[in-house]
């Protein structure tokens, strides 16, 4: 399943949005995440869900309930459950999500603008691609 995940609607994109690609959903979940230059992806957290991102190409800035990690290629970062977290590239990155089965609905984010939308109205699927 390939996605674009856009908080703010498909219009800020670019800026505030990334694109995931779910290679495996099982017990465990493995996707590719892709981010543009200057994108950002907004502070959340899971209640289900723990994560561990590794770095593939690019630079990523993560944010853990407020301390701020400096990614570079081949880094990893372990997101615990519960972990207020976000994500940005300055120049563009793509990274491995590695995680627990991701459910919809078990991303709880910091503003409410996001948290009062239907996720799906948030993510544009891509079918035929």
């Amino acid at each position: 399943e390939i996605e674009l995940s856009h908080h703010y609607g498909l219009e800020h994109y670019r800026q505030i949005g990334t694109l995931l690609i779910t290679l495996v959903n099982r017990e465990y979940c493995k996707k590719l995440v892709v981010m543009l230059p200057g994108q950002q992806h907004p502070n959340h957290h899971h209640k289900l869900k723990e994560e561990t991102f590794q770095l593939l190409w690019g630079d990523l800035e993560v944010i853990l309930n407020g301390r701020t990690l400096s990614m570079t290629p081949g880094q990893q970062v372990l997101i615990e459950r519960g972990t207020w977290h976000s994500f940005s590239s300055r120049n563009g990155a793509i990274f491995e999500e590695i995680s627990t089965r991701h459910t919809r609905g078990d991303s709880y984010y910091e503003d409410d603008k996001i948290s009062r939308q239907d996720p799906m109205l948030r993510k544009t699927v891509l079918e035929d691609w």
